[in-house]
């Protein structure tokens, strides 16, 4: 076993040795992006959900929102359970290594049709965009997700290619892939994509329907772990329906604009924080940013990347003696540009599903026009534009937006650009020669060596100024200088990131400023005891802009945009007004002139 594990290793010793300085580079840039995160503390509002969830997988805490993707959470409550504490930390770390298994998936990706040098070059572009280094350690499953999506996808060509028996690995990938970030889901159609352009044998197709079964096997406990909860295997059903149907969602990323994406890809590419003005938030949200040059530099080379596709095919056509345009073809092509008009026309009327569906129609059928002539790596080259589309369509119909979504469209906009350097630097290579090295290799280091120290100059530019540390400071007051155990009512517009600073139950509460009256309305409903709940004892303010005064609430300390309430009868008479008799004829008084006859407190 010894000596076939040193004939690997001796086998693979290039291949090795790239992967190896591919890991040493990304800790250059992704250490000191750890350390910033380290010193900036949390950052974005659904870290506070993973971590919740993963101190309730450990029972350690109380947990929220059941139906949130499970991997990240289950992950961290593992390593919570082996060292009997919960460090915030933990969640960053986590990141910073889903970070690097992505971009070294994605190199495998590329060794199957780019030489090492192009292959590192090309994952180093995809491990410097803006969007993806700013989310390296901030602690969401978007990195997850997307490295997860890429390990499958290199284990879904190393099944076709070399081994069907890596589908038993590469599903469960999948699943899991998918429960880390439900939209990860979307790679299936460009999966069976794959599958069907490569006309799979039978004996393949088991074999990928049985890793796909042992996919489904891996992630029932998390399945079964929903059902026990929720009533339903299948909650995320339920935040898909929004896109299946195309419907409107109430949420405050709503954003109907399909263009959205599009129009900010120079922010996400490559852009820097701007110097006045800034804060955490241009991290988290780079479409704020300001683009730089770089950035277009890499949106032509990904549109020429694309083109270089076009090109090589139209090359292998004219190079045939057969004939192109047969009536079979011709009808095939007028159903491809029908096809790709009413995907056009369309886009915004009709779920992602039927335009997916649709837009992969066209490219079997590009497929199937030029089967014939035997183009170089077509099959691979179709999958890489699959990823691309499918995701881009999915992510532009999705009524709700948010940046860090595009994640998942990153690695195929980096597969184009490497594609067009692949060219560029075979036709350098071809035309100059130095003895000894080559034009490419120089290139190569130039553009490596630029890129990591842009992103380490934009590490060293990232706001300090982070809204969340205002909340942890005032939960440690809290925690300091208020009495209150797991019983304690307490509601915030920021439940779970109070949850998680105090590790009991917070309520969400969040007043409708649209509203008339809203003050009133809020603490009516809060302050009444139901069938949930006791009357509320505290209301933790951080995200309000025009701080309230609320009916029923004294507020008994304020650090900077953080407003903490008390129960007035609560703070006056330092007792709690859960089942007093007092209390309800107070709540009737305080009310009278704001409730119908039903709303009264009995």
């Amino acid at each position: 076993m010894i000596n076939s594990f040193k004939k690997v290793i001796k086998d693979n010793k290039i291949e090795l040795f790239y992967i190896t300085f591919l890991i040493i580079s990304l800790l250059v840039i992704s250490i000191p992006r750890l350390f910033t995160q380290y010193s900036i503390g949390i950052g974005n509002w659904d870290t506070y959900l993973y971590l919740e969830n993963a101190r309730s997988f450990a029972s350690m805490g109380w947990g929220d929102v059941a139906s949130i993707s499970p991997v990240v959470p289950y992950i961290l409550s593992l390593f919570f359970r082996i060292i009997n504490s919960t460090p915030q930390e933990a969640i960053f770390n986590l990141s910073v290594l889903m970070y690097i298994v992505g971009t070294v998936s994605l190199y495998l990706i590329f060794r199957f049709k780019f030489n090492h040098m192009i292959s590192y070059v090309g994952s180093i572009i995809y491990a410097t965009f803006t969007l993806l280094y700013s989310w390296v350690a901030i602690g969401g499953n978007d990195i997850t997700g997307v490295s997860l999506t890429l390990l499958t996808i290199y284990l879904i060509l190393l099944a076709h290619e070399k081994n069907n028996k890596y589908y038993y690995i590469a599903m469960p990938i999948a699943a899991f892939a998918f429960l880390s970030r439900y939209t990860a889901g979307v790679m299936i159609f460009a999966i069976i994509f794959y599958l069907l352009i490569n006309k799979i044998s039978k004996n393949e197709f088991k074999t990928f329907i049985k890793g796909s079964v042992l996919g489904v096997l891996c992630v029932s406990p998390f399945l079964y772990h929903f059902y026990r909860i929720l009533s339903t295997p299948f909650p995320f059903l339920g935040q898909f329906s929004g896109t299946v149907n195309n419907t409107k969602v109430l949420d405050a990323g709503y954003l109907p604009d399909t263009m959205y994406y599009i129009k900010h890809i120079p922010n996400y590419i490559t852009s820097y924080i701007p110097h006045t003005g800034a804060t955490f938030e241009n991290v988290v949200n780079p479409m704020g940013n300001i683009p730089s040059v770089i950035s277009y530099v890499f949106i032509i080379l990904c549109i020429i990347g694309i083109f270089l596709i076009v090109y090589n095919s139209y090359k292998y056509v004219i190079k045939s003696n057969r004939r192109l345009l047969t009536g079979n073809n011709q009808i095939n092509i007028i159903i491809a540009l029908i096809l790709t008009i009413i995907c056009l026309i369309s886009i915004n009327s009709v779920s992602y599903i039927i335009t997916t569906i649709l837009t992969l129609s066209v490219l079997y059928i590009i497929k199937h026009i030029l089967e014939d002539y035997d183009i170089w790596y077509l099959n691979y080259d179709l999958l890489m534009l699959s990823l691309l589309l499918v995701y881009i369509i999915f992510q532009s119909i999705l009524s709700t937006k948010n940046d860090r979504y595009f994640i998942t469209v990153l690695p195929f906009i980096a597969y184009f650009i490497t594609n067009a350097l692949y060219y560029i630097y075979n036709f350098i290579d071809f035309k100059i020669e130095i003895k000894n090295i080559k034009i490419s290799t120089i290139i190569s280091i130039v553009i490596v060596l630029f890129l990591l120290g842009n992103s380490l100059c934009y590490n060293n530019n990232i706001p300090e100024e982070n809204h969340f540390n205002n909340i942890q400071q005032a939960c440690k007051w809290f925690d300091d200088n208020c009495e209150f155990d797991n019983t304690t009512v307490i509601y915030s517009d920021n439940w779970p990131a109070v949850s998680w600073y105090l590790n009991v139950y917070c309520r969400r509460g969040v007043p409708d400023v649209t509203m008339e009256n809203t003050t009133w309305t809020f603490t009516k409903n809060i302050l009444k005891s139901n069938d949930e709940h006791e009357p509320a004892s505290f209301y933790i303010d951080t995200n309000n802009e025009n701080k309230m005064n609320y009916v029923g609430l004294s507020k008994i300390k304020s650090i900077n945009d953080v407003q903490i309430y008390q129960n007035t009868y609560e703070k006056e008479y330092n007792i709690r007004s859960r089942g007093l008799l007092e209390y309800k004829d107070y709540y009737n008084m305080l009310f009278k002139e704001h409730m119908n006859e039903s709303d009264y407190y009995d």
